[in-house]
């Protein structure tokens, strides 16, 4: 019998699948695409997303128990396997790109000297150990990590202190850039909710499936909006537009008696927040391909993807192609995120009515 989620850890579990690296450039992002007060569109991107938790719901209330096993059974074999095999690409690379991001990123910052690669390779052992484990094991290391980074908010008290209100301005969304391209991009940094349709077998009535999700939705939307109303507030929005990472620039000005370029500690421990999300990318591309290679058992599943994962990310060089390929990602997963919980809903209501009719 399957160990069903708790809401606590579910509410956890959901913040950090969603919450990662995209913190450090978050502000920048908003200030050159919505300019002025532009961390507003954090707080309007929120009921967005939890209209995909809705919908997402509706598939749960719906379902079987389990998401996957109620498309198998809805879809013509050929058309199931082609989608849970374009899932787990999708949800494979993604999760490898956003693991890139991050591991270029410290060997930028920290081990300069370092390839990339062997750092990569740590993450991928780690990432396989982890994806190999069951989604209740998962959620209680991620909870851990919680605690662990969760204090980092502390550090916030420092810039506070030097936050002057003129640099807010009285106008909103003035002298920024694309709005559509910028509400995009913040759309972006709340994926990872949608694995939660793979979460169906592990919940019950006690884990109040959906009121945990929007919590910690909610929960990832405050946490972005106090890094982003201090960053605005401490470096005013035209300057922000230059930044390349305003958090970590932020967190730079933190001085404390005993650490010094805390920043640096501070971005290393990102790395077990990262962990979960390319962590839980990869179980979810190892759900969906084990529905098609029936008879291949999990570990070499699991085995499969990370090392095919690992041999496609020496093609991403530099910070560009990396960002490039986010991107481009991105909006693919933003895409599923609504149209996979749509497709769920039309085919569960449609075998329903079937059902129904005879």
């Amino acid at each position: 019998m399957k160990e069903k989620l708790h809401h606590i850890h579910l509410v956890i579990f959901i913040y950090s699948i969603q919450f990662g690296v995209t913190i450090f450039s978050l502000p920048g992002m908003l200030a050159r695409e919505f300019g002025s007060n532009g961390w507003i569109a954090i707080f309007l991107i929120f009921f967005v997303v939890v209209l995909g938790i809705l919908l997402i719901g509706a598939c749960y209330n719906l379902s079987d128990g389990d998401f996957l096993n109620s498309l198998e059974n809805s879809l013509p074999r050929f058309l199931s396997s082609f989608l849970f095999l374009l899932l787990a690409v999708v949800w494979s690379l993604y999760g490898c790109v956003i693991g890139k991001q991050y591991i270029m990123i410290f060997q930028m910052i920290t081990f300069p000297t370092t390839s990339p690669m062997l750092l990569k390779l740590g993450l991928v052992v780690l990432t396989y150990l982890l994806v190999i484990k069951d989604l209740y094991n998962i959620s209680k290391i991620s909870t851990i990590i919680f605690f662990i980074t969760i204090w980092m908010l502390i550090l916030l008290i420092y810039p506070f202190q030097e936050m002057d209100l003129s640099r807010y301005t009285p106008f909103f969304f003035k002298d920024g850039g694309h709005w559509i391209r910028g509400s995009i991009s913040v759309f972006a940094a709340f994926l990872g909710y949608e694995l939660s349709l793979l979460f169906f077998p592990f919940v019950n009535k006690e884990s109040k499936f959906v009121r945990s999700l929007i919590l910690g939705n909610l929960l990832t939307t405050i946490i972005y909006g106090i890094v982003c109303v201090v960053c605005y507030g401490f470096f005013g929005y035209s300057y922000l537009k230059v930044l390349l990472f305003p958090f970590m620039d932020l967190l730079s000005n933190v001085e404390l008696p005993f650490v010094q370029r805390i920043e640096n500690l501070l971005f290393a421990l990102f790395f077990f927040k990262v962990l979960i999300t390319v962590v839980m990318y990869f179980w979810g591309a190892k759900e969906c391909a084990k529905r098609v290679f029936k008879k291949t058992s999990e570990k070499r599943i699991s085995l499969i993807i990370v090392a095919l994962t690992y041999i496609v990310s020496f093609y991403f060089q530099t910070m560009e192609d990396v960002n490039g390929w986010l991107i481009r990602l991105s909006n693919i997963e933003a895409a599923v995120s609504f149209l996979l919980p749509l497709l769920g809903i039309a085919l569960l209501l449609y075998r329903r009515k079937r059902k129904y009719y005879g």
